[in-house]
Order: structure tokens, then C-alpha cells, then sequence
């Protein structure tokens, strides 16, 4: 048998275990998520060797996180009894306006965001008073006033709005982890079943809010379109926003902005493969939309496409508002209008791209998406 490049999940558990002196790594299943990670790196991965340390490094992270969790758990078990409100979850397909959404939401307090630089390190959870100086926080601002003008150009980056689970779902090691070449892995995940996962999830955030209010919670997360029903299960009372936009523009703008966050390659990467696997994926993430729409009921969905955000963002806003059943406060409305003005169309630069950049066209992806368009009545683009 040939040498593997990567370790066993035995091997970072114990080492995880040997950091902390931690050995409970909390209920739910995680294992096998992460073996068929280690597995899909193995045979898929065409990663420089220089980009393993921090590949393994995230892993070693997140079991750590667990542990740190379960331990934190044991000393504040009255965590176990805090109600959780909502959420409100803004999803669909990337690149078609859910971070801008999200961003906007963020801005009212009443709304509890998912922060990166909190479900990144869980523990200790944070708190209000204190969370603007929390070293994790200040780390983060610091990263993002180094990121690329051209990442700048593709995403918005904002350490206090609520942004993807994909730390906390990370922690389970059934994340959607589309910042690596996995295409195994990604392939299991779409079929996996996340019930455990979720309940693991609401854990995480029971935490999170322990002590730092309020609890009405606004997740924002294209990949939740996968799996909605198992949300849905440990969140009962969700309420799902989903946005809406031409898959010609989405497909290769969700496959550049992957291309360009992936870790470094050992030699040319195929971009016609992952321009293909990109289009697979979230074709099948939107058939999983509309199937679990349908037994969910539509009356929990507001639908939103990208057109009415930009060109009434503040309109866009209040029909949330009034399917939320929330009042928009005035000191909201003067913070969007301030956000508006802040991050208005080409503010940060101009996203280029191709759909024959990834060996895609627009004829052929809006044919592979015909069923999205006319079921959502969804405008095409020039």
C-alpha cells in the first residue's frame, strides 16, 4: 500500500485531544464527514504541499473547537435551556445578492448575526460589552484590511454582519467546504443527511448567545438550499428568505470567486472541471430548494431577485420587513440608507469574468437551469 500524503482522522482527534486535554468531542456524528474529507483531499486535492499545514491546521481547529465546547458546556449546563428565536435565513443561490441582504439585515439590532470571528473560536462566547475590542474580532479587521482589491472587487467583507455557517457546520465536518478542491467530498455532501448536524448547529449558537443578546438569530447561507429540511427541524420556527438571479451570471461568478479563494495548486488547475462541477452542484442544490419548499410550505419563503435589490434596495427591504411581521425602526432605515450610499453597484471595484473562463457558456447553463428560471420567473441578463 502506498503512503498517504494526508493523516488518519484518528491521528488529528489525538492530536486535538493531546492540545487540550480535552476528550469529549460533544453528540452527533462527525467522524465519517471528516474521513470522507481526508479521503476526497487524497484523491481529488491537487494542492501544493505548501498549502497542507493550513489545510490541517482548520481541521486541527475545529476538533479543538469541540472539545473547548463540550467543556464549556459542562461548566454552564444551564446553556442547555436558552430559547432560540427564528431565524430568519437568507439563502439561494451564491452571487445573487444574499450577502448584500444579509449585510443590510445585520445593521438592526434586534437581529442576532452569526459572526466569522465568533464561530470561528466559540469559546469563550462573547459578550456584548466587550465585543467590539474581543481580540478574535480585532484579528479579523485586521485580515480583511489585507484582503486583495480583487477579492475586495468579488465579495463584501464585514467582521460585524452574520455570514456562512461554514465554521460551525466545519465543526461537524458536514460543511459544504467548497474552498477546496473536493469534489468527492462535495459529491457525499449533497446526498448526506444533516439532521444531527443542525442539532449540533443549534448547540453552537445556544452557546454563542449565552451571553451576548438578542436571541431572534438572521443566518445567511446559499448552501442551506442542500439541506432546508433538517434546518428547518432544529430550527421550527425559520423563516426563509431566498434570493434570485440569471444562473448564466451566477454560475461563472460563483466559479471565479472559488477559483480565486482556493488554496494554491501543485500545478495548473483545471478551471473547465471546476467551472463543470461548480454548475453540477448548484443545479442540484436548487432541485433539493424546490423539492423541500414544496413539503416545507411556500408560506415560509419570501422570494427576492437581485434586479429588485439593486434597483430598490430600500423597498426590497421593507417587503422583508413586512414577511418578517418586524417593524423597520427609523435608526434602521438612517443605517441602510448610510450602508446604501457605502456600498452602492461598482463601489468596490468591477467583478470580470467569463462563463468560457470555466469551459461553460450561457446557452448551456441556462438550459441546465431551466427549470430555476421558470419556476421563479427569473430575468435574464445581458
Amino acid at each position: 500500500m502506498s503512503p498517504t500524503r494526508y493523516p488518519t482522522s484518528e491521528a488529528l482527534l489525538d492530536a486535538a485531544v493531546a492540545a487540550t486535554g480535552l476528550t469529549d468531542f460533544g453528540p452527533g456524528d462527525f467522524r465519517e464527514g471528516l474521513d470522507v474529507l481526508l479521503d476526497s483531499l487524497e484523491r481529488d486535492g491537487d494542492l501544493s504541499p505548501a498549502a497542507d499545514d493550513a489545510v490541517l491546521g482548520v481541521f486541527h481547529r475545529r476538533l479543538v473547537n469541540r472539545l473547548e465546547l463540550e467543556a464549556w458546556y459542562r461548566e454552564h449546563p444551564e446553556i442547555e435551556g436558552l430559547p432560540v428565536r427564528g431565524p430568519v435565513d437568507v439563502n439561494g443561490l451564491p452571487r445573487t445578492g444574499t450577502t448584500a441582504l444579509a449585510n443590510m439585515l445585520s445593521l438592526d439590532p434586534r437581529l442576532r448575526g452569526l459572526r466569522p470571528w465568533e464561530q470561528s473560536k466559540p469559546c469563550p462566547p462573547p459578550e456584548l460589552d466587550t465585543e467590539s475590542m474581543d481580540p478574535r474580532r480585532l484579528e479579523l479587521v485586521k485580515e480583511y484590511a489585507q484582503i486583495p482589491a480583487e477579492l475586495k472587487a468579488m465579495h463584501l467583507y464585514d467582521a460585524d454582519a452574520t455570514m456562512e455557517d461554514s465554521e460551525v457546520l466545519g465543526m461537524t465536518f458536514h460543511g459544504q467546504q467548497m474552498t477546496l478542491p473536493v469534489y468527492g467530498y462535495h459529491a457525499w455532501w449533497r446526498g448526506a443527511d444533516l439532521t444531527d448536524t443542525f442539532q449540533y448547529h443549534r448547540r453552537v449558537i445556544k452557546l454563542l448567545q449565552s451571553r451576548r443578546p438578542p436571541n431572534l438569530w438572521l443566518f445567511k447561507a446559499p448552501h442551506h438550499k442542500f439541506h432546508l429540511e433538517p434546518l428547518a427541524a432544529a430550527y421550527p420556527d425559520a423563516r426563509f428568505v431566498m434570493t434570485h438571479r440569471d444562473p448564466a451570471k451566477v454560475v461563472p461568478s460563483y466559479a471565479s470567486i472559488v477559483s480565486a479563494i482556493l488554496p494554491p495548486s501543485a500545478g495548473e488547475r483545471d478551471h473547465r472541471r471546476l467551472g463543470e462541477e461548480i454548475c453540477e452542484h448548484l443545479r442540484a442544490g436548487m432541485e433539493n430548494a424546490i423539492a423541500a419548499r414544496a413539503r416545507l410550505g411556500e408560506d415560509r419563503f419570501l422570494d427576492v431577485h437581485h434586479r429588485e435589490l439593486v434597483a430598490d434596495p430600500m423597498g426590497t427591504i421593507q417587503r422583508v420587513y413586512a414577511f418578517l411581521g418586524l417593524e423597520l425602526l427609523p435608526s434602521v432605515q438612517r443605517a441602510l440608507a448610510d450602508w446604501q450610499r457605502a456600498n452602492r453597484s461598482g463601489a468596490h471595484g468591477a467583478h470580470r469574468y467569463t462563463a468560457e473562463q470555466f469551459g461553460l457558456t450561457t446557452a448551456r447553463i441556462r438550459a441546465d437551469y431551466d427549470f430555476y428560471i421558470e419556476r421563479f420567473g427569473v430575468e435574464l441578463e445581458g
